[in-house]
C-alpha cells in the first residue's frame, strides 16, 4: 500500500500482523520475514481505506529554518483502493492565514501541479519488502525504549547507491515486529536537492499499524552559472479518520 509524500508521495505501507514468534534475540532475517508476512496479511485484508490528510508546507528565508516566509495548510479527505488507485479530494486551503475561496483553491492546486508537485502517487518500495530487501545491508541492535516500547533498531543502507533507495533506520515493536518509527534519507540526492529528510511515525487502527504522521525537510537549489532558486521547505502530513473496508465504488476514481 502506498503513503502520501511530497504533495505529496505515500510510502512505507508496513502494518500490524497477526502475533510473530517471539525470541530473545532474533537475527535480523526473523525480523524482516516477520514484517514481510505482515505485510502480505495487511494487503490480503485491507481492500480499500478512506482518511482526512492535514498537510502543513513552511517556506523558510533561508537554510536556519528560524523564520517563516509563507506557510500553506491544507485538508483533504483521501480515497484508496488496492492495488493502486488513489484520488484526493481537497477541503479546503489557507495561505499565510487567508483561507481560499473553491476557486482560488484549485487554481492554486493547478499551479503546483505544473510546478511538479504531486498528489501522493509517487513510487517507493519499503526497503523491507521482499522485492527490495535484497537491494540492502541491514544491521539489528536493541533491544531498546522508544516511546515506552520496547523495539528492536534496524539500520538499512543500499547495497549500491541509486536513486529511489534509502538510508536510515527504523525502531520495531518486539510485541510484533512492525515499526513504530521510521526515518530516512535518499541514498543519491536528485540535482536540485541539498538537503533532504523523512520520518514516518505510525499508529494502530483497527489492527494494523498506519501512518499517523509524515514530514519532511528538504532544500531546494537550482543553479546555472548563477543561482536561479534556493527554498527550503519543511512539509508535515498528519492523518486521522482512517475507515477501512468500506466498498469504494468504481465512480470514485474515475476522471483521474
Amino acid at each position: 500500500m502506498k503513503c502520501l509524500l511530497f504533495g505529496l508521495w505515500l510510502v512505507a505501507a508496513v502494518l500490524l500482523s497477526p502475533q510473530a514468534g517471539h525470541t530473545t534475540n532474533p537475527a535480523i532475517e526473523t525480523v524482516l520475514r516477520e514484517m514481510q508476512r505482515a505485510e502480505a496479511a495487511r494487503e490480503a485484508a485491507v481492500r480499500d481505506m478512506v482518511y482526512t490528510a492535514e498537510t502543513r508546507v513552511i517556506e523558510w528565508e533561508d537554510a536556519s529554518r528560524k523564520t517563516v516566509k509563507s506557510e500553506t495548510l491544507s485538508a483533504r479527505k483521501v480515497y484508496v483502493r488496492e492495488p493502486d488507485q488513489m484520488r484526493n479530494e481537497y477541503l479546503s486551503m489557507t495561505i499565510d492565514g487567508r483561507k481560499l475561496s473553491e476557486k482560488e483553491m484549485q487554481r492554486e492546486l493547478a499551479k503546483q501541479q505544473r510546478g511538479g508537485r504531486r498528489e501522493g502517487n509517487g513510487e517507493f518500495r519499503s526497503p523491507f519488502s521482499a522485492e527490495a530487501a535484497p537491494l540492502y545491508d541491514f544491521q539489528l541492535s536493541g533491544p531498546q525504549l522508544f516511546e515506552g516500547q520496547t523495539v528492536w533498531v534496524v539500520e538499512f543502507t543500499p547495497k549500491q547507491a541509486e536513486e529511489n533507495l534509502f538510508s536510515g533506520r527504523a525502531y520495531v515493536s518486539q510485541v510484533d515486529y512492525q515499526p513504530v518509527y521510521v526515518e530516512m534519507a535518499p541514498a543519491v540526492l536528485p540535482r536540485v536537492l541539498e538537503e533532504f529528510s523523512m520520518n514516518i511515525r505510525f499508529v494502530e487502527v483497527e489492527g494494523y499499524r498506519l501512518p499517523l504522521v509524515f514530514s519532511m525537510d528538504m532544500r531546494v537549489r537550482v543553479s546555472f552559472l548563477v543561482t536561479l532558486a534556493d527554498r527550503t521547505l519543511s512539509i508535515e502530513d498528519r492523518y486521522s479518520e482512517y475507515r477501512l473496508n468500506v466498498g469504494l465504488e468504481d465512480d470514485i476514481f474515475s476522471g483521474q
